[in-house]
C-alpha cells in the first residue's frame, strides 16, 4: 500500500491498521495471547524495534508509549516549544528506551494495555484531524520535524501492520514447537 498523500487516506490508513491489528488478536487463542515470543529461529521476522517485546502485552505498550511520545511531541509542538520526539537521554540509544518501556509495564495486565492502545490510537487519529493538509505533508513544516513530514510521524507511532505480522509469526512459531 502507498503512503497516504492526503488527511483523509492518513486517517482511514491508522484507522484500517488499528482495526486489522484487532482482528489479528481476536483470531489467537488465550494461550497464544499469554505465549511468551520466541523468534530465535528468524530474528530478522521480528526487527531490531521489537527486540524488547517478549508477549502480546510488550507489544501493545511498546506501541501505546510511542504514541505517547507523539502525544508529547505535538503538544510541545502547538504551544510554540519545539523539541525533538525523542527525549535527549534516548535520542542515540531509543532500543534502551524501548527496553525500559517493556520493563516499566511488567505488572500491566493485557486488557489493561489493550485499553491504553485504544486511548493512544484514539488520540493519534484525533490529532492528526487537528493538523491540515499543509501541516501533515509539507516536509519541514514545523521546525523540530526536520526533512519529515508530520504524517510520517503519525505513521511511525502507528506500526500496526509490522505488529500484526510479529503476531502473525508468533502464531506460526508456537504451532511448530
Amino acid at each position: 500500500m502507498a503512503n497516504p498523500t492526503t488527511k483523509q487516506e492518513l486517517l482511514a490508513a491508522m484507522a484500517d491498521g488499528y482495526a486489522q491489528l484487532n482482528e489479528q488478536i481476536a483470531k489467537m487463542s488465550v494461550a497464544e495471547h499469554t505465549a511468551p515470543f520466541s523468534f530465535a529461529a528468524d530474528p530478522k521476522k521480528c526487527g531490531v524495534r521489537w527486540q524488547n517485546d517478549r508477549c502480546l502485552r510488550d507489544l501493545l505498550i511498546h506501541l501505546y508509549e510511542w504514541q505517547l511520545l507523539m502525544s508529547t511531541f505535538v503538544k510541545n509542538i502547538l504551544e510554540g516549544h519545539p523539541k525533538d520526539y525523542l527525549p535527549d537521554e534516548y535520542r542515540k540509544n531509543y532500543h534502551e528506551m524501548d527496553r525500559m518501556i517493556v520493563e516499566k509495564h511488567q505488572n500491566t495486565s493485557l486488557e489493561k494495555a489493550q485499553g491504553l492502545l485504544q486511548q493512544g490510537h484514539e488520540e493519534m487519529l484525533r490529532l492528526a484531524e487537528s493538523f491540515s493538509e499543509e501541516e501533515l505533508f509539507t516536509k519541514g513544516y514545523y521546525k523540530n520535524t526536520y526533512t519529515t513530514s508530520m504524517a510520517a510521524y503519525f505513521l511511525s507511532v502507528t506500526p500496526y501492520g509490522q505488529a500484526v505480522k510479529i503476531l502473525k509469526t508468533h502464531q506460526k512459531n508456537l504451532k511448530k514447537t
